[in-house]
């Protein structure tokens, strides 16, 4: 709770709007999916993000403090107890 409204504090619903990332467009390579916002302060610029698979070693990031992962579980899996897991 606390980390969810330091950020909102940071970044506030509207962030990216006032502050636009200015990066120049991404070719994202094979095995990875482009995010249009998911890097840079407060998740506002694009970025080529690594899938990982089931059973994968993982890391839960908060986006408002600025913490943005190169890699994410692939949907549907969640990432539970650093681990990506499939739910039942």
């Amino acid at each position: 709770v606390a980390s969810a409204a330091y950020g909102a504090l940071v970044c506030g619903t509207d962030y990216c709007e006032k502050n636009p990332c200015i990066q120049p467009p991404l070719v994202c390579p094979k095995n990875t999916e482009h995010r249009a916002r998911h890097a840079g302060k407060c998740a506002c610029c694009p970025a080529c993000v690594i899938l990982l698979g089931e059973g994968a070693t993982c890391k839960i990031y908060s986006k408002e403090l600025g913490e943005t992962p190169s890699a994410v579980c692939k949907e549907p899996l969640k990432c539970i107890k650093r681990v990506c897991t499939k739910l039942v």
